[in-house]
């Protein structure tokens, strides 16, 4: 599904063995909302996996991998390119380039927890982002600690800080899974998440989350927004495969019938 206007686009494909998650991502890179980015000087936020590794592959475009504070610009030339757990890094289409079509392949390893980058997050992290650029919703420190931490993913502090990865992953733990969940930030929200079950089968597994993992909640969110006369909240991110789409109608239709 398209984000931001058309300036993003994410397929979700059958990862590869060994991995859990392996998208073919589209970024209009001379998109009027990615320029307007550009010229504020904004970059997606710096941040660390400490478990999982992190696959890319270009195959249209050039992307931008700062890893460690060094921009690494990747190309299909390139091949694939494997980032180790750990590394501070973020990502964004080369500024400038020629191309106005940035595509790559973006894929990681499983975290062995509960957290871990997967579709959920994803949908999670830029369904808020959407909120952010286009329906200027202030961005909460909180809520942003919360998402990524559920995608065991933590925001870099500023590199003059020492122990980076123990701050940033305290920060996380603390202030966006414990104080969050207490005041009321979930990591998952039922009209961004398409497998609503899983996303709260993982809020289960911490207990300032538990009563987040409501799952009635997605078909009632649904039917708030219906009646506002609203969309369905932004959807997901993902178009999903044929196959997948024909198991989500047949289920519609199945329960339909039950109606």
């Amino acid at each position: 599904m398209l984000k931001f206007e058309g300036a993003f686009e994410v397929t979700k494909h059958e990862p590869p063995k060994g991995r859990n998650i392996y998208f073919h991502v589209k970024i209009q890179s001379n998109h009027p909302r990615l320029l307007e980015l550009a010229a504020s000087g904004k970059k997606p936020p710096t941040h660390f996996h400490p478990r999982q590794w992190e696959y890319f592959k270009v195959e249209t475009g050039s992307l931008t991998v700062e890893i460690d504070g060094v921009a690494h610009v990747f190309t299909s030339a390139d091949g694939e390119y494997a980032l180790k757990p750990g590394p501070h890094h973020c990502l964004y289409a080369t500024p400038g380039q020629e191309s106005d079509l940035v595509e790559f392949w973006l894929s990681a390893t499983p975290s062995g927890v509960a957290g871990e980058l997967d579709q959920a997050f994803f949908e999670n992290w830029y369904g808020y982002q959407e909120d952010i650029m286009l329906r200027g919703v202030t961005p909460d420190p909180i809520q942003v600690l919360a998402m990524f931490d559920a995608g065991d993913s933590y925001l870099s502090p500023p590199a003059w800080i020492p122990f980076r990865h123990t701050v940033g992953k305290v920060l996380g733990v603390v202030v966006g899974r414990y104080i969050g969940g207490l005041l009321g930030y979930a990591p998952f929200y039922p009209e961004w998440t398409t497998d609503w079950a899983a996303a709260c089968r993982k809020m289960e597994s911490c207990w300032t989350q538990r009563k987040f993992a409501d799952l009635d909640l997605q078909t009632q969110r649904k039917a708030e927004f219906l009646r506002s006369g609203a969309s369905v909240g932004n959807g997901a991110l993902y178009k999903e495969e044929a196959g997948c789409l024909r198991q989500e109608e047949a289920r519609a239709s199945k329960s339909k019938k039950h109606d």
